[in-house]
């Protein structure tokens, strides 16, 4: 269990009034306020105690020596330790008691910036047991008793639903409000509001890449022990070159470096040439010289009379004169994500000679593109055949190459819920839609969708509340069952309580937030029914005000009541008052009828998160800051759903005894070290394949590469050569017309 234990402070608000000044509030500029916002962040995180598996034990603690917070025991502790210095540590042990439903561990959620802070705020929903099905925990009210869970009585709660068995366990969901300090003036503007995040996954995690292998996108650096370099016998001889000065800056820097292949080198070594020349008549001695072809060095031995006695290359040449090195890195560059103009210029900084840029495109589009494209058929040919007599959930999700309403590319993605693999990509381009970027996660949903149930029986689509998508599934796949990712659905009601809450009189709502969010995972996670979901939702405005019966329930005859059993005196929030403003707009959240009316989209229980994870990885692949020709984009995506398809199933290290093997990372969000744990490494199996291929089509094919460019018939640039409205002018036309300011 990982539990993060903070500082626990509170300031009312009329400690605010007090403190704030006549006249205008002051207004800072937004580098200013962000500039602050990070310092009190950084300030706040050093405050954060990690207690880890010791957390029972320290409650336990805190209970049997009568004391209400957290400080206090910790004061406590200070205080014995220096009066008995020769104890180092002081342990309760934890009282055996009957299995029972875990409570699950939230934080409290304040904004600092109304002067309000609250224990392991920040922190979120932490790692818990979860063997349990459970629900929200909320405050403790006066009635002496162990606490539980917030869950209002229904038949929901005591069955297993077969839906909602989804692959997001939700106490690994982190609620946060990203806070200033109480003495930061933004606090008085009246536009500000705090950052709201919901993160799947605890804090400690938040900076940890971990993509399906762990190592998925960037292999992060081990920590060596230096060894001093000692001389060995290798590293001299004849023909080894020595550079001791920096005289020798040109053999190490400025020299010509070329591929050179090991069966190249030792037919070299092998090969014995004397220095006259072979030719009848000629009596010129023979002398060596060099050329360079690509990637590739020539060494030849000619005389003065042009007369060649031997050649010998540093790589084996292919069918019409191909350098096999320049087949190799070209295809090295595509499938290891890099770009090829950014390889180059390293290349030219140490004189490493590289395939030209046109030689790299022309072996790009010819070979490399096209055995991408067939590996990807295959494999997908081989996971769709593994569902073909099941009923699957699809999970479905686009990503935009950029933000806004500017971008040229859409990558729709769909995933099968239990194997958490990519059974369907459809990359467009934006001119496929009239040149409407909002229309195109619409079309690959379509095309996606249509795609995988032509082969297999689909029960099920989850995907983010997209209206174009939702419209659409209504009028043409009715039969299919249409979820909404619940992770969405979170955010956005915390994000509508954080705002009620900036509002002065509302602002117990801030200390409200993250249990009325948990409540929400719990009540989509029990309820099967809208009826089961509304009397255990809307019971939450009588719990609230410390009212946990009532006389009638919302969705079944008889009277409600909350399920909690009795809650202990041991209070860090206040209750909100019955038709107080906060009360008021409370209601008005959770009554919302447009929110009521698409409950029904979450009583599955489902989140796309796995699809967010595979979203992230593209960028390793296609960066959204180079610009790629429509085959070489798909081509790009198509090499990151390889890889995450490849590398989800991948078992984690272990060590040598069995026992799981743990890495260590500092959190810059949460400002401490915590532990990891890393798949094994990848071997990426399917590059190798889509090398064969690469080799395989250079060998059969008769043309070459220099024939004409021809177009696929879903390529793009069929319907318009550029993403412009119009055609361009002559470059000498708008070289005219362009004016400069200075």
């Amino acid at each position: 269990m990982t539990v993060a234990a903070h500082a626990h402070l509170h300031v009312n608000s009329r400690t605010m009034d007090a403190k704030r000044k006549r006249g205008r509030p002051k207004s800072l500029t937004d580098s200013a306020r962000k500039k602050r916002k990070t310092e009190a962040t950084k300030h706040y995180a050093k405050t954060r105690v990690h207690l880890g598996e010791y957390l029972d034990e320290w409650n336990d603690l805190r209970e049997s020596l009568g004391l209400n917070s957290n400080p206090e025991l910790a004061g406590f502790l200070l205080s014995y330790h220096r009066q008995h210095p020769s104890h180092m540590r002081t342990s309760t042990p934890a009282k055996p008691t009957l299995p029972r439903v875990s409570e699950l561990t939230v934080s409290d959620i304040s904004s600092r910036g109304n002067g309000s802070t609250t224990e392991t705020a920040e922190s979120g929903v932490e790692e818990l047991d979860k063997s349990v099905d459970i629900g929200l925990s909320l405050p403790k009210c006066s009635q002496p008793s162990t606490s539980q869970p917030m869950e209002f009585t229904s038949r929901a709660a005591e069955k297993k639903k077969t839906l909602s068995s989804s692959f997001v366990d939700p106490f690994s969901l982190s609620i946060s409000i990203k806070k200033t300090s109480e003495e930061d003036e933004d606090l008085l503007d009246e536009e500000y509001v705090p950052d709201y995040d919901v993160t799947l996954g605890s804090d400690e995690d938040a900076d940890i890449e971990d993509v399906a292998g762990g190592d998925m996108v960037f292999e992060s650096e081990e920590t060596e022990v230096h060894v001093e370099d000692k001389p060995e016998e290798h590293y001299f001889g004849p023909g080894i070159t020595q550079v001791l000065t920096t005289e020798g800056f040109g053999a190490v820097f400025r020299d010509e470096k070329v591929l050179a292949f090991e069966e190249q080198l030792l037919m070299l070594a092998k090969t014995k040439i004397d220095d006259k020349c072979l030719v009848k008549g000629c009596s010129e001695s023979v002398a060596i010289s060099t050329k360079y072809v690509g990637t590739a060095l020539y060494i030849i031995w000619s005389c003065s009379n042009s007369h060649t006695k031997h050649r010998w290359c540093s790589q084996p040449v292919l069918n019409k004169g191909l350098h096999s090195g320049d087949l190799v890195m070209s295809a090295a560059v595509l499938c290891s994500g890099n770009n090829f103009s950014k390889v180059k210029l390293m290349a030219n900084m140490i004189n490493l000679h590289l395939p030209s840029p046109s030689s790299f495109t022309r072996i790009q589009r010819t070979y490399l593109v096209p055995a991408i494209e067939e590996k990807w058929e295959e494999h997908l040919e081989n996971v769709r055949s593994e569902l073909a007599d099941r009923e699957i959930v699809l999970l479905g999700d686009g990503r935009m190459d950029s933000p806004g309403h500017c971008a040229q590319y859409c990558t729709y993605t769909m995933m099968e819920k239990d194997s958490t693999k990519i059974v369907a990509l459809e990359t467009l381009d934006k001119r496929e839609t009239g040149r409407k970027s909002t229309n195109l996660e619409k079309l690959g949903f379509q095309r996606s969708l249509d795609d995988v149930k032509s082969i297999v029986n689909v029960q099920e689509v989850v995907t983010d509340a997209h209206l174009q998508i939702g419209a659409l599934m209504k009028r043409q796949y009715p039969e299919i069952k249409h979820s909404h990712d619940i992770w969405h659905a979170a955010k956005n009601l915390g994000k509508k309580i954080v705002a009620a809450g900036q509002e002065k009189s509302c602002k117990e709502l801030l200390n409200w937030n993250t249990e009325i969010v948990n409540h929400f995972w719990h009540c989509c996670k029990v309820a099967t029914t809208y009826e089961e979901f509304l009397d255990i939702w809307v019971g939450m405005l009588h719990h609230v005000q410390n009212e946990h019966e009532w006389a009638l329930s919302y969705g079944r005859m008889g009277p409600g009541a909350c399920s909690h059993g009795e809650l202990t005196d041991d209070r860090d929030k206040d209750w909100i008052e019955k038709g107080s403003p906060a009360h008021s707009a409370l209601t008005k959240i959770v009554l919302d009828k447009r929110f009521l009316n698409n409950v029904h989209y979450y009583l599955n229980f489902r989140s796309t998160a796995n699809l967010e994870i595979f979203n992230n990885h593209i960028l390793m692949y296609a960066s959204k800051r180079i610009a790629y020709s429509p085959p070489v984009y798909r081509a790009r995506n198509i090499l990151a759903a390889l890889d995450y398809n490849y590398s989800v199933d991948l078992p984690l290290l272990t060590k040598d005894d069995g026992s799981p093997m743990y890495f260590r990372t500092f959190s810059k969000k949460s400002g401490r070290w915590t532990v990891f744990q890393r798949k094994v490494k990848k071997t990426y199996n399917h590059v190798n394949d889509i090398f064969f291929k690469i080799l395989k089509m250079r060998l059969e094919m008769e043309e070459g590469m220099h024939r004409p460019a021809e177009l696929s018939a879903r390529d793009p640039r069929r319907l318009s050569r550029t993403i412009a409205p119009k055609s361009p002018p002559p470059t000498a036309e708008i070289a005219l017309q362009k004016k400069s300011r200075f």
